[in-house]
């Protein structure tokens, strides 16, 4: 009916948190998070349009609204942002929005009670002997007073009456798991019995009444969430399974404990502990540095706000490089402002092929600095500005011949990112980036050239786990010694050596079909277990080429091959294929194998 999580309107669904409703007029309200705060859309189902929405500047959580049985109010839970968790209606028809509670109580899982006056909901403002425990209370809207439904030292939730207004269920921990009770309802008053239904030695939860005589409920059995229904049955009473409810002649609240203020000030500081987020590898291509990949490492502070991320390989082909071949990025990033900016230094070095009078390599060690700033437009897209200072020295012919420079570097880009991950990577949405740069050497003016990328990846789900995947890339540097890109291997043109492709100006298109082969195996030891999950296959075919000055020709492949995702830090790639070679006009003798690593473009 409604897809979320690749828009700003509908950017995060609260996974077992907030219920949905529909009226009887075939109007589902749902919540979502959509910029800072929460929202409630209300969708037609008759032609699954969003046709009204609910956001408040100050409402920043909400949950589980609840139509009246003429359709035309609902009642929800929210909490602003004083921390107040309270009782919200919503007026359709004159667009108004009412305020029942405002106080420092946990008040929760509201609904309609036996006329469209009285709101019954869940409470912490017990007061008494059972001080703070939830209990449901109702709340008249007219004469705003607040009366006790349920008094026991037990935490009732969850309150939801029958369409004939005869019974009361609810959820309660009374047997030390949450389970279904019910109350019976004679003459517009609630029984002082509180009645056992369901006895699940797990849990139950939001109960809903099909009809007067039929159950639905969701319960947690083996491990794993299900929904359940149950028919009207005789209720067994017996001393557990009946609790009592001797309602207080006053409807008093328990009320808070107050701290003096004191005269002395003392400043805290936050001290920040790291923790790990992820280590993955990664492949990245920029005007700056080219094509370059490794091992990637972040971590981040509690908050989450505060970020350092590392980035380790070696570009040596031979043992004797290993040590001088070594490169390192360190870089900090802060989120905690509405302009995100990061900063952090460099150590690139190691043998490059991007050398334009031949195809030999030569050794270059670039170090330096580098800022940004980020702005986020909303969660998925967002603008970025990026300066970079390069000390760089290239060894043209080994401790003969060498040219230095000093490189400036400053880019803009639009990033634009609402893609969905399966274990291997994108399966639906988009990512796309446009970015142009300038660099120059501000000391011995040795280069001097611009900047262009424009890289496209959409994803076209077929199935939950089977997906069309397609991307167009273009990369262009015009000027004096401009950097040059490679291409060629399991990242991007397969079957081609790796990074064999090269030249200033580069397009690549790729397209692939995803597919999952097995979703799960488990290998059992006598003293533990291995399990491996997300095995998927690809089917693709690929094209591109790099040129400096002249457009020589065209390169392809064609295969398929199987990704394996280990433990959730890296994929591994095995493709299998044929190039197509000479211009597209054969394909090669034999075919190509490549083993290689790294997630789906």
């Amino acid at each position: 009916m409604i897809t979320g999580e690749q828009t700003e309107e509908l950017e995060a669904f609260h996974l077992f948190q907030s219920a949905i409703d529909v009226s009887k007029n075939g109007l589902l309200a749902f919540v979502v998070k959509s910029g800072a705060t929460d929202v409630i859309h209300f969708l037609s189902t008759e032609n699954d349009k969003i046709n009204n929405t609910i956001q408040k500047d100050y409402l920043i959580y909400i949950s589980s609204p609840k139509f009246s049985d003429d359709g035309n109010k609902i009642v929800f839970h929210a909490v602003d942002q004083k921390g107040f968790a309270d009782i919200y209606t919503f007026d359709l028809l004159t667009d108004s929005l009412l305020r029942l509670t405002n106080d420092y109580f946990d008040d929760r899982d509201p609904s309609f009670g036996l006329d469209q006056n009285q709101i019954l909901f869940s409470s912490d403002r017990t007061a008494g002997k059972y001080e703070k425990n939830y209990n449901i209370f109702s709340y008249n809207i007219t004469s705003h007073q607040i009366d006790y439904v349920t008094y026991n030292k037990y935490n009732n939730y969850n309150p939801v009456l029958s369409p004939n207004k005869k019974k009361l269920n609810l959820t309660s921990d009374a047997d030390g798991v949450r389970n279904i009770w019910q109350i019976n309802i004679n003459d517009k008053k609630f029984s002082s019995e509180q009645k056992k239904v369901t006895r699940f030695l797990t849990s139950a939860f939001d109960p809903r009444f099909l009809n007067d005589s039929t159950l639905l409920f969701a319960g947690f059995e083996n491990f794993s969430f299900h929904l359940y229904k149950l028919n009207e049955q005789p209720l067994v009473t017996d001393s557990i399974s009946l609790v009592i409810n001797n309602i207080p002649t006053s409807s008093q609240n328990w009320q808070a404990g107050i701290f003096r203020n004191s005269d002395k000030v003392q400043k805290l500081f936050y001290e920040k502990e790291y923790s790990l987020d992820f280590a993955t590898g990664v492949v990245s291509t920029d005007p700056l540095f080219g094509t370059r990949g490794g091992a990637i490492l972040a971590l981040s502070d509690l908050l989450g706000d505060d970020k350092f991320i590392f980035l380790l390989y070696n570009s040596a082909t031979v043992q004797s490089d290993i040590l001088r071949s070594f490169n390192i990025a360190v870089q900090r990033v802060n989120l905690s402002k509405r302009v995100n900016y990061g900063y952090g230094v460099f150590n690139f070095s190691g043998n490059r092929y991007d050398i334009t009078e031949s195809d030999e390599f030569f050794y270059e060690r670039s170090f330096g600095a580098t800022t940004f700033l980020s702005y986020p437009i909303s969660k998925f897209n967002r603008i970025e500005y990026t300066v970079t200072l390069m000390n760089q020295d290239r060894e043209i012919v080994q401790g003969i011949s060498s040219r230095k420079s000093v490189l400036l570097s400053n880019s803009v880009a639009y990033v634009h990112d609402n893609s969905l991950w399966g274990p291997s990577g994108p399966i639906d949405g988009s990512r796309w980036l446009f970015l142009l740069g300038y660099s120059s050497d501000i000391k011995f003016s040795n280069i001097n050239y611009f900047s262009a990328i424009a890289d496209y990846r959409g994803y076209a789900r077929l199935g939950y786990t089977t997906a069309l995947a397609l991307r167009l890339a273009l990369f262009y540097n015009e000027g004096k010694e401009a950097r040059r890109y490679f291409m060629g291997g399991s990242w991007d043109l397969r079957g081609w050596p790796r990074w064999s492709i090269r030249g200033e100006k580069m397009w690549l298109s790729s397209v692939e079909f995803r597919f999952p082969l097995i979703d799960h195996i488990q290998i059992k030891f006598p003293i533990f277990d291995i399990g491996f999950f997300g095995i998927r296959g690809a089917a693709f075919f690929d094209m591109g080429s790099a040129w400096d000055n002249k457009y020589e020709t065209t390169y392809g492949s064609v295969g398929a091959g199987i990704r394996f995702n280990l433990f959730n830090v890296l994929v591994l790639r095995y493709d299998m294929g044929k190039k197509i070679e000479n211009d597209f006009t054969e394909f090669q003798n034999g075919l190509f194998y490549q083993f290689f690593f790294g997630w789906d473009f």
